[in-house]
């Protein structure tokens, strides 16, 4: 090794060693989410976060089944000795949930790691589920030039079951990688999720179904530019009943030249409520960042809320940036002609909420399979 490789080694270690620091201040000095918390806004912190805390600081110990196919050797069981592991979810982001990731961080010990170093033509699918409180992580990290297709599940095996589950996703330069995740059936169900991007492609796409409360926080960042760069961050949903989906989403540009693009889209139906914050944030100098975010929302009932909060942060020039926000009941003509021809109005109705919410599913599997 070089005197010059021995000083950059020594340097990358001494911030390794200060960010983990102010990793871990960050976790003690962090407030439970309240409803002052401006990221939690409309997410009922005082009710839902407030009993997630509860249960985490309980003698409840975490359990689950966990199960990897088609990953070959590239998969490898999360233990708690890993400390690799256990320092890349102590440094990853979360958005006005720092307190309840330092829980997670206590209870790490569970889930997968993908090291995907070859392309695949298969996908690998990774199962979690659980009947009482899980508090699994997955780790997906894909070489450069490796295209590869990931599938999470993420099933309540009883209607108390709660699943808090972190997951982070690295793509090296030229890389291609293709990830979903189906949540299901849970009575308290939250996601954070943080995408590092080199210099690749990322299709990322996120369902939930039939949940009392969920909470998804998803932080794209873009740390390399090419004109093939991208973060594409999809979600389609169909909250009914007395539930909620509480959406917040971050598309980081650190450099320039790179793009992401964003599509939620829910429907939204009884007395359910779905929340969506999204924020593109282009750092100084990322010059020419081609950035777009769209939440669309159809209402299938009068009682039923949106809170749709897109925003902007841009500090650089020449950027092509915009957001669009769209929440309406269904189209009254679509209904008509429909029945009209002897399709019962219900019937009728989930047609209609069912092509409403395909746009994203089809834009997620075209990309998926062109690579």
């Amino acid at each position: 090794m070089s005197m010059e490789e021995a000083f950059a080694l020594a340097e990358a270690e001494a911030k390794l060693q200060q960010a983990l620091a102010e990793g871990k201040q960050r976790f003690e000095n962090a407030v439970v989410p309240n409803r002052y918390n401006e990221d939690w806004r409309f997410g009922r912190p005082n009710k839902y976060a407030a009993a997630l805390v509860e249960l985490l600081q309980s003698d409840t110990a975490s359990s689950g089944k966990a199960e990897v196919k088609n990953a070959g050797d590239a998969a490898m069981v999360v233990t708690r000795d890993d400390d690799d592991l256990r320092q890349t979810e102590m440094l990853m982001p979360s958005i006005g949930s720092d307190a309840l990731l330092g829980m997670h961080l206590k209870r790490f010990g569970s889930g997968y790691a993908l090291f995907i170093e070859k392309s695949i033509s298969e996908p690998i699918h990774i199962y979690y589920s659980t009947g009482g409180l899980y508090t699994p992580s997955t780790f997906i990290m894909v070489a450069p030039g490796v295209k590869a297709e990931v599938i999470e599940h993420h099933a309540a095996d009883t209607p108390e079951a709660t699943m808090f589950v972190t997951r982070n996703i690295h793509v090296a330069e030229g890389s291609e990688l293709s990830v979903s995740l189906h949540s299901s059936g849970f009575s308290r169900y939250m996601c954070i999720t943080d995408i590092q991007n080199m210099g690749g492609k990322v299709h990322h796409l996120t369902t939930h179904d039939n949940t009392l409360w969920t909470r998804e926080e998803t932080v794209a960042e873009i740390y390399a530019g090419t004109e093939s760069t991208c973060n594409n961050l999809y979600s389609a949903n169909r909250p009914a009943g007395e539930s909620i989906l509480d959406q917040h989403t971050r598309q980081i540009h650190h450099v320039g030249g790179a793009a992401s693009d964003l599509l939620y889209k829910n429907v939204v139906d009884d007395n359910a409520t779905a929340i969506f914050a999204g924020n593109i944030y282009v750092a100084t100098g990322a010059h020419h960042t081609d950035a777009y975010q769209s939440n669309r929302n159809m209402l299938l009932s009068e009682k039923a809320t949106i809170h749709s909060l897109p925003g902007l942060e841009i500090l650089a020039d020449k950027v092509r940036c915009s957001h669009g926000s769209a929440s309406a009941p269904m189209d009254d003509e679509q209904l008509f002609y429909m029945c009209s021809r002897g399709i019962p109005r219900r019937e009728a109705q989930l047609l209609v909420a069912e092509g409403f919410l395909a746009e994203v599913i089809n834009k997620f599997r075209a990309l998926s399979q062109s690579s």
